[in-house]
């Protein structure tokens, strides 16, 4: 009885192996052998991220910089219409369509980057892509121009923030 089950155990095994293995080849296979796309160039040359592209505005529930509670904080990109004071006015929009310009008020204690150096919201020009990010933690503002590449975070980013700066 014990040699019967064991039998039994080692078939169902090497059953199971070989329907993977088919069906591994099968993915695997059509996926290779596939040459057809259905994006057209438009579609393959936006850069990476989600459907339709990056965000321009988001609302987003955070870890605060403590590390002790989550916190809400405040998400905007796009360009730099104008620098006012401490009023800042950004363009958001994709190359060919806008969404809205919005105001906002950068207090003065924010970490102002530009183009990778510690900045003054005054030093940013017209046109930079910009982000910027509001919360209780603070407002961190990071913009490039366009002689700047945009970093990992993509187009409209205005790059990635520097280590341990990820938040305000």
């Amino acid at each position: 009885m014990t040699y019967r089950k064991s039998t039994r155990t080692a078939v169902v095994a090497a059953l199971c192996a070989a329907v993977g293995a088919a069906a591994g080849g099968i993915a695997t296979g059509s996926a290779a052998t596939s040459t057809k796309s259905n994006t057209s160039s438009a579609q393959r040359a936006r850069p990476p991220g989600p459907p339709g592209g990056l965000a321009v505005h988001s609302d987003e529930v955070v870890l605060n910089r403590a590390g002790t509670a989550f916190i809400s904080a405040t998400e905007d990109n796009g360009t730099v219409a104008s620098v006012a004071g401490d009023q800042l006015a950004i363009k958001e929009a994709s190359k060919s369509v806008t969404y809205k310009t919005v105001t906002l008020t950068i207090p003065s204690g924010a970490k102002v980057t530009r183009n990778g150096a510690t900045a003054q919201l005054a030093d940013l020009k017209s046109g930079d892509r910009v982000r910027v990010t509001q919360s209780s933690d603070g407002t961190v503002v990071f913009a490039n121009d366009s002689s700047h590449a945009p970093g990992p975070g993509g187009p409209g980013n205005g790059g990635p923030p520097p280590a341990g700066a990820n938040r305000p």
